[in-house]
């Protein structure tokens, strides 16, 4: 096997409009190189009588770029984690964006293939906005905003789910990322007391924040508090598979019946695409243990720890974090009076 590597760069991950930044240089067995650029700088401080934080938000843009692969990627997951202060890490957004057609206007840039990239260009709301799901008429019509990390609702009680309704869901796979069926399942951020990062018009999100803001909170008068946010980034680059293949106008699988003849039309109709790129069933991570990489047991439906941990291991994995602190000043208490009678005599 010819050698083949990858440059994945992320870059522009922040909070409010801060800047900031973390350089990260990792390679794969010596296979492989990455390069990661991340930031999330400080957001401005908070102040008020009480030293109360109603709510933290993020809202990333970022690149991913890869070369010379040997598997085209039609797929790029990503999943966002966030701890708050001496909390959990949680999960508390995740989409995989199709990218089998080139894109290139002012929110994103997509190129699939063996050599292609993914970039928001805006901040990620922002880019998420554009897609025409979430004016379609079928509902629920909810725009999407910066993602929450942390607010005074809280992370949802997950445990509350109805799991049992939900085929080849349970707790534990919607938690770890291994089965978690579509996101209208679950509440969204549109809703009451819903999953605050969860957009069931685009199919992403499913979850909500990652802690409550009692942590963030300074109940001491005339005094500054920091308190430190992580954010955790995991990208997965992704073969294309046929039910993604099926919804391009490039491509016509009328009259075809079996795997391998849809699986030919794409490749012919799809410059970037050759026939052993495609998966039939559930995309799987892109070269799985070829070249010396990682090779999953279920390449199609790995756990957000097993990706972590692979990091190092495999070229279509990416996995960094970066923090930024919240400043939560409780203004000095006075009291007074002040005024006039306006008083007059003649």
């Amino acid at each position: 096997m010819q050698r083949r590597d990858l440059l994945k760069t992320v870059g522009g991950i922040g909070a409010a409009t801060t800047v900031g930044g973390l350089g990260l240089l990792a390679s794969t067995g010596g296979a492989a190189a990455a390069t990661v650029n991340i930031s999330a700088g400080n957001p401005g401080k908070v102040k008020n009588d009480r030293g109360d934080v109603s709510e933290v938000t993020a809202n990333p843009t970022f690149t991913v770029q890869w070369e010379n692969l040997d598997d085209a990627v039609g797929k790029v997951f990503y999943l966002v984690e966030a701890k708050v202060a001496g909390g959990d890490w949680s999960p508390i957004f995740r989409a995989t964006p199709w990218i089998a057609e080139g894109l290139n206007n002012e929110y994103i840039r997509q190129v699939p293939g063996t050599t292609g990239r993914y970039e928001v260009k805006v901040p990620l709301s922002q880019a998420l906005n554009q897609d025409p799901r979430f004016d379609d008429g079928d509902g629920p019509d909810a725009s999407a905003g910066p993602l929450v990390i942390a607010d005074e609702q809280g992370r949802p009680d997950y445990s509350l789910i109805d799991f049992d309704s939900i085929g080849g869901v349970t707790l534990s796979s919607f938690l770890d990322g291994t089965s978690m069926s579509s996101a209208d399942t679950y509440p969204g951020a549109h809703e009451d007391g819903g999953h605050q990062n969860n957009y069931p018009d685009i199919n992403a999100g499913y979850y909500g924040t990652a802690d409550d803001t009692t942590a963030l909170d300074n109940p001491d008068d005339g005094t500054p508090q920091d308190t430190t946010i992580k954010l955790r980034y995991t990208f997965e680059l992704q073969r294309p598979n046929l039910s993604q293949l099926s919804y391009l106008d490039a491509v016509d699988f009328s009259g075809l019946s079996t795997d391998a003849e849809k699986k030919a039309k794409a490749a012919e109709e799809l410059d970037w695409l050759e026939e052993s790129d495609i998966d039939a069933g559930n995309s799987k991570i892109i070269m799985n243990g070829e070249d010396g990489q990682f090779n999953f047991a279920t390449p199609d439906g790995i756990s957000y720890a097993d990706l972590r941990g692979n990091a190092d291991n495999h070229v279509g994995i990416l996995s960094t974090t970066a923090s930024f602190d919240v400043k939560a000043v409780n203004e000095e208490s006075d009291s007074g009076v002040t005024g006039s009678s306006n008083t007059n005599a003649s």
